[in-house]
């Protein structure tokens, strides 16, 4: 996973806003400009990690 995500800058204080934002309920986010909710689509453009392999369901062992 670090591997994907070389060169993103996780930022706790936007992590943190966003945790407080999201409703379970109905799986979105509660912005100031309505809902929103994030799509594959969303993680494949914005991490660039592939989402049409097989899914997973379990636990990943990464040998780096």
């Amino acid at each position: 996973m670090a591997r994907m995500l070389r060169g993103t800058k996780l930022d706790p204080s936007i992590i943190n806003a966003f945790f407080k934002r999201w409703r379970l309920d109905t799986h979105t986010f509660h912005l100031p400009c309505g809902e929103c909710t994030i799509t594959l689509e969303d993680i494949n453009l914005q991490l660039g990690l592939p989402v049409d392999w097989d899914v997973v369901m379990g636990p990943v062992v990464s040998v780096d």
